[in-house]
């Protein structure tokens, strides 16, 4: 019987950033735990398109872009995610966002966890953000 996969998925893109050792740091205490195989997902190295890039909306699942096709199928295989974030802004870093909007159902009925950095909250108000994407509805993102 195969584990369960936990991805990783480092948020920030910004020359400079941390997050990047962060969820290297995040990851090998994952893989060191043995309950899960990380997949380790840096947005960095991820080639992504802009939502707006797609002319469906992603709940119909109807993708065009390579990229994103591949996005979904990486996202599909997942069991659960930790989101390693900055605070920039009071928010959350936009190639997140845009990586949280490209796909949508294919996030439903995962756990989700956090790990945040930044800022004089060390990166709460970040987090608070993403936790409303999964209070309104039971599920993430909300339906």
């Amino acid at each position: 019987m195969s584990k369960p996969v936990l991805a990783v998925i480092i948020g920030s893109v910004r020359a400079g950033r941390i997050g990047n050792k962060i969820g290297a740091w995040v990851a090998e205490q994952a893989r060191t735990h043995g309950t899960f195989d990380v997949d380790l997902i840096d947005l960095r190295e991820v080639d992504l398109p802009l939502t707006t890039e797609e002319p469906m909306h992603p709940g119909a699942q109807q993708y065009q872009l390579d990229s994103t096709k591949a996005w979904s199928e990486r996202i599909k295989r997942v069991n659960a995610v930790v989101l390693v974030t900055p605070e920039y802004n009071h928010g959350y870093p936009a190639a997140l966002k845009n990586a949280l909007d490209l796909v949508f159902t294919e996030w439903f009925y995962k756990p989700v966890g956090f790990a945040s950095y930044g800022g004089v909250s060390g990166g709460l108000r970040a987090v608070q953000q993403l936790k409303r994407r999964t209070d309104r509805a039971g599920s993430w993102p909300p339906r």
